[in-house]
């Protein structure tokens, strides 16, 4: 299973990790400049928003999840910019999250 699959998996089901990992938290990872049609196939699972000369991403993930994005940026050569959590307590498992 590929990065891109796993994270597409995780983000799919709401962040919730088969190894028992923590549920999701909702993130916002910011990274330098615009992604090209590669870099936005890469995070297709993200909400992906322009912030100011930089790109936003947005979703819902669990521990593995945001480690799996972090490695992924890296392995990319994205410069990452910041990290946010922005919803700090757990976010509920809701039907639209499975």
């Amino acid at each position: 299973m590929t990065e891109i699959e796993y994270l597409a998996k995780m983000t799919n089901r709401g962040g919730q990790d088969p190894a028992g990992d923590m549920p999701a938290r909702r993130y916002q990872i910011i990274v330098s400049g615009r992604l090209g049609m590669f870099g936005c196939e890469a995070f297709r699972d993200l909400q992906i928003e322009p912030h100011g000369t930089d790109t936003a991403l947005t979703g819902d993930l669990n521990r593995s999840g945001l480690h799996d994005v972090l490695s992924l940026i890296r392995d990319l050569a994205f410069d990452l910019v910041g990290l946010t959590c922005l919803a700090p307590e757990l976010i509920a498992e809701t039907p639209a999250n499975l």
